[in-house]
């Protein structure tokens, strides 16, 4: 488990707990140099995020030609991952949905290098062109658009923020 947080010590405790000490490793946090290695290292990645705007940290995982295990609440999921292609989601306020995908993951039933063949082929569509050119629609879109009249509200908002 790559990174660092306030449950780092509760994670650990479990970790002995469970006798898992040589299956599971604590490195800590990574600076971004560094995590190419551990990517290499993994057989799959999981971002058990509960708010996420977008989770670029799964972008470099499905690069990095990884199946992915996210959370339906990071904000790359409904873009990203196809269940089944080349991951799995879940629910992260259910242990029980998280602990089912990273048992569906684990046990072999998948086609894990496939799946991240399938990673790798649906994140090389997010390109910079890509990027650019959908930035650019929506400048234009904006352009294109009236600027709403302010409502009674934000008149007297206004007013009020003036008169100060």
């Amino acid at each position: 488990m790559v990174g660092d947080g306030e449950l780092k010590e509760e994670l650990f405790a479990l970790r002995d707990r469970l006798g898992l000490e040589e299956h599971v490793l604590f490195p800590g946090a990574k600076n971004y140099q560094e995590l190419p290695s551990y990517y290499g290292l993994a057989g799959a990645f999981v971002h058990a995020s509960t708010t996420e705007q977008w989770g670029l940290v799964v972008n470099e995982a499905m690069a990095a030609g990884l199946p992915v295990v996210v959370s339906k609440r990071c904000g790359c999921a409904p873009d990203l991952v196809v269940p089944g292609s080349n991951g799995l989601l879940f629910d992260p306020d259910d242990v029980n949905s998280i602990a089912s995908a990273m048992v569906e993951i684990a046990d072999g039933a998948h086609r894990l290098r496939a799946m991240g063949r399938n990673s790798q082929a649906i994140v090389g569509q997010w390109s910079l062109t890509r990027f650019a050119e959908s930035l650019n629609k929506a400048v234009e879109a904006a352009m294109r658009t009236p600027a709403p009249l302010p409502g009674l509200i934000d008149r007297l908002l206004l007013w009020m923020l003036r008169e100060r």
